[in-house]
């Protein structure tokens, strides 16, 4: 990588996410936005247009592509890295061009739709010598890393045992209908950040089961029926057990997602809840308002919040060579505890790791 102040950065994946993402890129003060690529045109062509808007045509920088290889074979050393913001399902063939072109990566969580794939992708990563950050941006919640904090410095004690919940209304699987996991979708911040809590311990039992109430019209032609809610308990080598809480059936929007973590340990115990953000808000006629405040609030014309600061960590890291934050064997380690909670739902035993 050429010595530059600026990381010279493209964004795959045009959706809402990838959109996040080349949105913050486009305002950090050590990122260059280069380009966007998606295989929808539109798409491409509109984030392209977004980024580009207010100024000259001498002066756009940010281009439009719509085949990944095509857009390393252009740009080539003009190019430092990519943000790969697609679905799970294509992660492999998203990352693999950008991996063998010997680019920094920051690919979005999980890191892929099951743990074989996932090796592969870390196969690829230590084959071509690049550097990777899984996109887990629950790292750069203060909440959660004050804690993690706590517990490695000893605080805690032992961890004895936690519990972690994470909930959104029914609206996201009848939007997704079936088409992603919810233990990828949402719960998998909760896998890596249980994995974390449990600092060396490592994780050898899991079981898994599912309530279907209100989602089975939703949820796809899927081998595994994840329902509405799934309880998942982990046990760990040390004798530590946690429990994983996953339900997108609430029926008021207004609602949003809840996520919660109870941590306790011989020496203390802890207790996050993201719905307590400080701000509120009430109007006639309408159910309360808890803005998002943390991941990625907009304000001043610009998103702000732990998003944010992932992305300026990920440039930050890649231009001075320091290492990244997230521990990505762990990311993958999520994902195969991930695999062996689904396998558990289908085939309702306890399945060991």
């Amino acid at each position: 990588m050429k010595e530059t102040r600026m990381l010279q950065v493209a964004v795959i994946g045009c959706g809402y996410f990838g959109t996040n993402h080349a949105r913050i890129y486009e305002k950090l003060p050590n990122a260059l936005l280069m380009a966007v690529c998606d295989r929808n045109r539109a798409m491409a062509d509109e984030l392209a247009a977004l980024i580009n808007s207010g100024r000259s045509e001498e002066e756009e920088r940010c281009r439009a592509f719509y085949d990944a290889e095509e857009m390393l074979r252009e740009l080539g050393d003009e190019l430092d890295a990519c943000s790969v913001a697609v679905s799970e399902h294509y992660h492999y063939d998203a990352a693999r061009p950008v991996i063998e072109a010997g680019k920094a990566l920051l690919i979005e969580k999980p890191i892929a739709q099951d743990g074989a794939t996932a090796d592969r992708i870390m196969e690829l990563v230590g084959k071509y010598k690049t550097r990777m950050m899984v996109g887990q941006v629950l790292k750069f919640d203060p909440k959660y890393q004050i804690m993690a904090q706590k517990i490695e410095n000893g605080d805690f004690g032992e961890v004895t045992n936690m519990y972690l919940e994470r909930s959104s209304t029914n609206g996201v699987p009848r939007r997704l209908s079936g088409a992603i996991s919810m233990y990828h979708y949402m719960g998998v911040h909760d896998f890596e950040a249980m994995l974390t809590f449990a600092g060396s311990a490592r994780p050898v039992k899991v079981y898994a089961q599912a309530v279907d109430k209100v989602n089975g019209a939703f949820n796809g032609d899927r081998a595994v029926n994840e329902g509405d809610a799934t309880f998942n308990t982990i046990t760990f080598d040390n004798g530590t057990i946690a429990v994983i809480h996953l339900f997108w059936a609430h029926a008021s929007e207004s609602l949003g997602f809840v996520a919660r973590a109870h941590v306790f340990g011989t020496k203390a115990t802890g207790y996050i809840d993201i719905k307590s953000p400080g701000l509120e808000i009430y109007e006639e006629d309408r159910l309360t308002e808890y803005p998002e405040l943390t991941y990625w609030p907009e304000f001043n014309g610009e998103i702000q919040g732990a998003l944010k600061a992932e992305l300026l960590h990920f440039c930050e890291a890649t231009l001075s060579g320091k290492p990244y934050i997230v521990n990505n064997e762990r990311a993958v380690l999520a994902v195969k505890v991930i695999d062996a909670c689904r396998e558990s739902l289908k085939t309702g035993m306890p399945v060991m790791l």
